[in-house]
């Protein structure tokens, strides 16, 4: 039973691994459409892809945004999400600028001139 889960975990991953492949294809084919693309029917296709790419996500917010709710069901998912509330706080820190950090243009431009640069304010 337990090598049988692994396997589901492993199909599932790697279907997901697939859905980011074929995204990152998308993506390059419709930067090289809006960039390149002479013809009316190949702006067309940018089209398309827009709708069918709006299609697909509709699809998958109706059918997955009940997943979402583990965050809040599971402990395991809970404690997961709080420690990413924690790591973003303590990543960026706190929102007050001390004096210290103030940003000094003209000291800056004098640092840069003593280090040899040649720039000018």
């Amino acid at each position: 039973m337990i090598e049988d889960n692994r396997t589901t975990d492993i199909s599932v991953l790697q279907l997901l691994t697939k859905l980011v492949k074929e995204t990152d294809r998308l993506v390059r084919l419709a930067d090289d459409i809006d960039t390149h693309a002479a013809t009316p029917q190949a702006k067309a296709a940018f089209q398309l892809i827009g709708t069918e790419v709006e299609s697909i996500l509709a699809q998958m917010h109706t059918s997955l945004d009940p997943l979402y709710r583990l965050y809040d069901l599971d402990p395991g998912m809970m404690s997961l999400e709080q420690n990413r509330r924690n790591s973003v706080i303590r990543e960026f820190g706190p929102t007050e600028v001390s004096n210290a950090d103030t940003y000094d243009e003209q000291a800056l431009w004098n640092d840069v001139k003593a280090k040899g640069g040649n720039g000018t304010p």
